[in-house]
């Protein structure tokens, strides 16, 4: 039943507790119990994943599994930082459900003897509960609609990107209406739920906007004033999969926007307000001194009142530079959103600007622009999800700190943390990967190129987590890091994002000269492709398939190791 909404999923984050991180949050509790619940599935699926999401992620779930009692009860408690919001059930990949989660308790009962055969699996009480119950018949009835309906359903978008801005808005309000018609046909023979209703409509609505952002940014034309204005609703619950899948296309037309505005005018983007500068000096310098600290006050309340006081400044900016760019670099940003966008818009794009940017920073720095950012943000929700996505990157804070900090690394892989292997070296590339590779003889490897700056590569690298759970241990992963002289990464920001992102593997990190020399040896030498060898040391593909590709690409890996 999830499977439309699903899709904006790549890896589940599995938290231990949330919600203890978090002063200021309510909770969802979920309880319930699979009767007919026989050893052989007990054994094979002992525990339910329950989900949620985060409107600054679109590329991850939330999630936390709830442990089945022998007699199939559950219970798992949720953070929740809407007053309502989607909340996906997943059973050991046999049974999937979408449900709408509010503060309080929900009940789910599903019989174990039916999965894969009921039309109707799931049972809800609690909160929510006519909504949650009537959802399976609406998605049947959009279903048999969408399916009816070639021009608005089937082939909707064969023809939508070529359409004219007008024209595109007249098709995408026809198949909302079409797609919210569906909660009327599907309630006919009972009393329709206003909270079906309410969490339907905004489905629909924030697919408009969603596929009406799309076309703006794919034909390159500036928005409607009634779909800026519509950026009002993106704190208003419900938080939906459709609301992030929004958010995110809202947030790539912004990016344009402010790449634009840069190109335009250099002098204003670059520049910060005296005021502002002086603030922010005097509230993240170490060691002021007490007249520093007056001077920095008269010129954040007065301005300059003379040239001496620019040098001033710039002469306390430079004994504090690193910590002052990341901020001075935050408010450029930000004082371009006011100039683009009203108050709503411009609070998501603040809290985003972190979310979008944190595989840039290490963890202290992530913590000083959450606390820099939360502080110029005025919506509770926005606040908490930035926090919430944060303390997700920073809870491996221990072993972080560990491997980047490991300096006994040699040409030959070296185990710096169980399971992270790390490999240096000046030499050509090709004898360097070649003594890398003659020394995994007798085992499958995967290998992966890829570049942190690469939104492709890390997009593809959130699924490797889920791809080694699917095949055997003795896989090795081999990651190549492909630096260019345009864009070269520190390896305190490799080791860090390695860690958080579990790519347990080898890692090579390679410079422009040895990814030339490895250019036959690995071709295509692009980024977010893959490669896969033999036991025996030889090529099974120079061009294997993704991660993302996840049950194919682990069929073919273990057909690898067998021939």
């Amino acid at each position: 039943m999830i499977t439309r909404m699903r899709f904006i999923i790549l890896t589940a984050l599995f938290l231990g507790s949330l919600h203890s991180a978090f002063a200021v949050t309510d909770s969802l509790i979920i309880k319930g119990r699979i009767t007919n619940l026989n050893g052989r599935l007990y054994r094979q699926a002992p525990f339910i994943t329950f989900s949620r999401n985060n409107i600054l992620q679109p590329q991850s779930e939330l999630s936390k599994q709830a442990d089945l009692q022998a007699d199939g009860t559950f219970r798992v408690s949720l953070p929740m930082l809407f007053p309502q919001e989607e909340i996906y059930l997943e059973y050991g990949g046999r049974a999937f459900t979408t449900f709408l989660g509010s503060p309080g308790t929900v009940e789910v009962t599903f019989d174990g003897d039916s999965i894969g055969k009921a039309r109707k699996l799931f049972y809800f009480a609690g909160v929510n509960a006519d909504a949650n119950n009537q959802y399976p018949l609406y998605l049947a009835a959009e279903n048999q609609r969408l399916s009816s309906s070639r021009t608005l359903g089937t082939e909707f978008f064969k023809t939508f990107w070529e359409k004219s801005p007008s024209d595109a808005r007249f098709a995408a309000e026809g198949r909302g209406e079409l797609r919210l018609g569906s909660v009327k046909a599907a309630t006919q023979n009972t009393v329709a739920s206003p909270i079906l209703y309410n969490w339907i409509k905004s489905v629909t609505d924030e697919e408009q906007l969603q596929v009406l952002y799309e076309h703006a940014l794919g034909n390159q034309y500036q928005v409607s004033r009634a779909l800026l204005d519509s950026l009002k609703r993106l704190d208003k619950a419900p938080l939906t999969g459709q609301r992030v899948i929004w958010a995110n296309r809202f947030g790539n037309y912004a990016d344009q926007l402010v790449e634009g505005k840069k190109f335009e005018n250099p002098s204003r983007t670059n520049s910060l307000p005296v005021k502002l500068m002086a603030t922010l000096i005097r509230d993240n310098s170490k060691n002021l001194s007490a007249d520093d600290r007056q001077h920095l006050e008269r010129i954040a309340v007065n301005g300059l009142a003379e040239k001496g006081e620019l040098d001033f400044m710039n002469k306390l900016f430079a004994r504090n530079e690193l910590v002052l760019n990341l901020l001075f670099n935050f408010e450029r940003e930000n004082r371009i959103y006011g100039d683009l966008f009203d108050s709503t818009a411009t609070e998501f794009l603040k809290v985003r600007y972190l979310a979008k940017n944190l595989y840039k920073y290490t963890y202290p720095q992530q913590i000083l622009l959450n606390n820099h950012i939360k502080s110029r943000t005025g919506i509770p929700q926005f606040k908490q999800s930035l926090d919430e996505i944060v303390q997700l990157e920073i809870k491996d804070s221990a072993d972080i700190r560990k491997l980047v900090n490991f300096k006994d690394v040699r040409t030959a892989p070296v185990e710096a943390l169980p399971g992270y292997f790390l490999t240096a070296s000046n030499d050509r590339g090709n004898s360097w990967f070649n003594g890398v590779l003659d020394g995994l003889k007798g085992k499958t490897v995967y290998i992966v190129k890829w570049n942190i700056e690469d939104a492709k590569s890390r997009e593809e690298l959130d699924f490797i987590p889920a791809l080694q759970a699917r095949v055997p241990e003795d896989v090795v992963f081999l990651f190549v890091h492909l630096s260019t002289d345009d864009y070269t990464v520190s390896d305190a920001i490799l080791r860090q994002y390695m860690v958080r992102h579990r790519l347990k593997g080898i890692h090579m990190s390679v410079n422009e000269n040895q990814a030339m020399d490895l250019l036959f040896r690995l071709n295509p030498l692009d980024l977010a492709t893959f490669s896969l060898v033999r036991p025996n040391g030889k090529f099974a593909m120079k061009n294997a398939p993704a991660p993302s590709e996840t049950e194919k690409t682990a069929k073919t890996i273990i057909e690898a190791g067998g021939q």
